[in-house]
């Protein structure tokens, strides 16, 4: 059986997490230093979720704002990690979509009851488009992929932060169709040019 939980509201699981997530020091996973600071960070999510299969915790990731994004706005998905990453592959194996189809419905509908207006989820690269415009199209509610790259990071001394990876891609899925989803925005083909002597970003 498969649990999505939001740790916030749980104890118990809370303490296992911060438990299990001291392993990814060890691991070889490219972005493992995105998690030294998990523990610091989780009071700043409105909601975080691992999902847990048959009493084992596969996947974690967050919905949050942090006072990064303007008002309205909340990412999904944020910091998502697959404890079992190294053997899950989502396109041959669709129940371990954990991020697409069991912690993206949670995290959506907790941010409409928060009353937010937009909620989006993104991924580095724009090689990665491709792969990133198919997961989008498994989601449900299903988000709408933007055309241009969006920055997700927190401003610098109130100016765009222009590292590589802060341009991403991003898809938006709106509660109010009305809302102006507001991210600093750049070209695919502008950020390939400005970025063209950079080592190629995973």
């Amino acid at each position: 059986m498969l649990d999505v939980i939001d740790i916030l509201q749980d104890s118990k699981w809370k303490a296992i997490f911060l438990d299990k997530v001291k392993e990814i020091q060890n691991d070889t996973h490219h972005n493992k230093s995105n998690y030294d600071d998990i523990e610091q960070r989780l009071d700043k999510y409105e909601c975080f979720n691992i999902v847990v299969d048959n009493g084992v915790l596969n996947a974690f990731s967050g919905l949050y704002s942090g006072g990064i994004y303007p008002p309205g706005t909340v990412r999904a998905l944020d910091r998502t990690y697959y404890f079992n990453w190294k053997n899950v592959r989502s396109d041959l194996y669709p129940d371990r979509q954990y991020a697409t189809l069991h912690m993206w419905p949670y995290q959506v509908k907790k941010a409409k009851e928060l009353g937010f207006k937009a909620v989006f989820f993104s991924i580095q690269n724009p090689k990665k488009r491709r792969i990133f415009t198919r997961q989008a199209g498994r989601m449900n509610p299903s988000p709408i992929v933007l055309p241009a790259l969006n920055n997700t990071c927190r401003l610098i001394n109130g100016k765009v932060n222009q590292e590589p990876v802060c341009w991403q891609n991003v898809a938006v899925h709106k509660f109010d169709e009305s809302f102006e989803f507001k991210l600093p925005e750049m070209e695919i083909s502008d950020y390939e040019e400005k970025y063209k002597d950079i080592k190629t970003i995973r």
